[in-house]
């Protein structure tokens, strides 16, 4: 019998999100330019559009042409150049197309006059919330017969794809008191009778046999890690990139401690012009200030509210661009949510 080639010690390659990639692949080996085939790729800030988009464009370098977006799109420029491309095109962010503000759809119906005109078939990236408000609206999902939407991840999924990234091990550490229940080890006084009627108190290490509650009795200790990303899968509600962020910022490598994984505060309340301008950049993920300006109203001071968001770990800036911090974006979405500026 001949050896494995890859050798037995050689750890397999982890791919996240594997069956929404083999969906994808699927419909591109069945393409034929026949029919209505368009596919859209949905998910949240940071949830893993890029993965699956980056996947694909490896596995298909001879078949698919790439097209991302940056910025908000201004001119049909960027539209009619997939004429000469590939016959499978890939459209990366393609909520930049649409903007919330009177004449903000010019762009999108553009793209959306073209594709049902083209015998090519695009797969295309949006924004959930930028989804939603457009599906509501404009009804874009008839314009794709096939919708994905990147799946909430449970705890040992994230486990397998955050540690897929490290070589060595993890120490993993529980440093937090567990309420109720006493050390294994405690110090207790002792009287030690002397001669001639004296004694001495003195302390004494003592072990401590009842120091876990009776219930718990007889249960195996919790496995510190997956009691982390238990705690990290919580947090980020299932978002991989959120997750991911969570992990990077409590690790002290090679250790990472229970105490460390924040608890991000949830307690938001801004004004209309601040949760106005937090919507924008929650539904374009990552936008400059000259995009903000263009879409918010002029009534709206865009760099006193971005302070004021900035100031509050609501949003951050990276390379002149904004968005919703991650370690705060489920706070976002819920405080969003619950005055009704997304769904």
């Amino acid at each position: 019998m001949e050896d494995d080639p890859a050798g037995p010690d050689e750890k397999e390659e982890f791919v996240l999100y594997a069956e929404e990639i083999n969906r994808i692949q699927e419909a591109i080996d069945s393409f034929t330019g026949e029919g209505f085939s368009h596919i859209a790729l949905i998910g949240e800030p940071f949830a893993g559009q890029n993965l699956i988009m980056g996947e694909i464009r490896e596995k298909n370098p001879d078949t698919v042409s790439y097209i991302p977006f940056f910025n908000v799109v201004k001119g049909k420029e960027a539209i009619t150049s997939t004429y000469g491309t590939k016959e499978i095109v890939l459209m990366d962010r393609c909520h930049f197309l649409a903007l919330r503000r009177i004449g903000g759809f010019a762009m999108l119906d553009a793209f959306l006059d073209m594709i049902s005109m083209s015998d090519k078939m695009f797969i295309t990236s949006w924004n959930s919330f930028t989804w939603s408000y457009l599906q509501a609206v404009k009804g874009i999902d008839k314009f794709f017969p096939v919708v994905i939407e990147v799946p909430k991840l449970d705890s040992k999924t994230l486990m397998e794809a955050v540690l897929s990234h490290y070589e060595g091990d993890i120490t993993f550490i529980d440093d937090t008191e567990q309420p109720g229940e006493q050390p294994l080890v405690t110090t207790k006084t002792v009287r030690l009778n002397l001669p001639f009627g004296h004694s001495l108190d003195i302390p004494w290490p003592w072990l401590n046999m009842t120091s876990r509650s009776p219930e718990k009795q007889g249960e195996a200790m919790p496995d510190i890690q997956k009691v982390v990303f238990d705690k990290i899968t919580r947090i980020a509600e299932g978002n991989y990139g959120v997750g991911l962020r969570i992990w990077e910022q409590s690790l002290d490598y090679p250790e990472i401690k229970l105490s460390k994984i924040p608890e991000p505060p949830c307690a938001i309340d801004l004004d209309i012009n601040e949760a106005f301008l937090l919507n924008i950049v929650l539904s374009m993920e990552s936008i400059s200030f000259t995009d903000l300006a263009e879409i918010a109203s002029p009534e709206i001071d865009i760099e006193q509210t971005l302070y004021r968001l900035t100031s509050r770990g609501l949003v951050e800036q990276e390379k002149g661009y904004y968005r919703v911090n991650p370690e705060t974006i489920n706070c976002v979405i819920s405080y969003l949510k619950r005055i009704r500026m997304v769904w």
